[in-house]
């Protein structure tokens, strides 16, 4: 286990997690960031950072977790950076189209939105399937994977209807980020010295 993957990676999901936070705060005080650059700029940095926040999440538990985990591992990160790309086009293209008028800004087309869809979903369930694999085992906090799992189904179920509840998933991120992040890194066992045959 690299305990620099490990330290960063947790730092990472952390810090996804804190800017989920940030832009549920930011919605809850002020109505929101404007449409546009600034809030798909947020949204991009927290995918982005939950590809090295998976890897290091990973790796502290890598042992413990099994085929099971390395499955979720995988479609949390195969999730987590089609995310990131669609994200990417909303910061890079999409205010480019909307400044030029283009009907693509209303009307992405079909292949488009299969491909949105396609990583929204491989997200998602890359994500409950990490958060039941770190229960499964029960290196990092259980209840922090409890909390990714039960906030993310609760946020895809009241996003639209209570105000700020992606905080829950968030703190279970954040948790789990931190968590891995201070773990006390075992020192390799050091072999007593063989006897000396004559």
């Amino acid at each position: 286990m690299s305990t620099v993957l490990v330290k960063v990676g947790g730092a990472a999901a952390a810090l996804s997690g804190v800017l989920v936070v940030v832009q549920e705060v930011w919605s809850l005080a002020v109505g929101g960031l404007a449409e546009g650059r600034a809030e798909s700029a947020v949204h991009t940095t927290q995918m982005l950072l939950l590809v090295p926040g998976f890897v290091g999440l990973y790796l502290v538990q890598q042992h413990a977790m099994g085929r099971f985990g390395q499955v979720a591992t995988l479609v949390a990160l195969l999730g987590s950076t089609a995310m990131f790309g669609a994200a990417l086009t909303e910061v890079t293209l999409l205010p480019e189209l909307t400044a030029e008028g283009s009907p693509l800004v209303d009307d992405p087309g079909p292949v488009a939105v299969a491909v949105f869809l396609a990583a929204f979903v491989t997200w998602i369930a890359g994500l409950l399937l990490f958060g039941v694999a770190t229960w499964r085992a029960g290196v990092l906090p259980r209840r922090a994977g409890a909390l990714l799992v039960v906030g993310l189904l609760v946020g895809l179920g009241l996003n639209g209807f209570v105000p700020g509840v992606l905080v829950l998933y968030a703190a279970g991120l954040v948790w789990l980020g931190v968590a891995a992040a201070t773990r006390p890194v075992p020192r390799p066992a050091v072999s007593a010295p063989a006897a000396l045959v004559p």
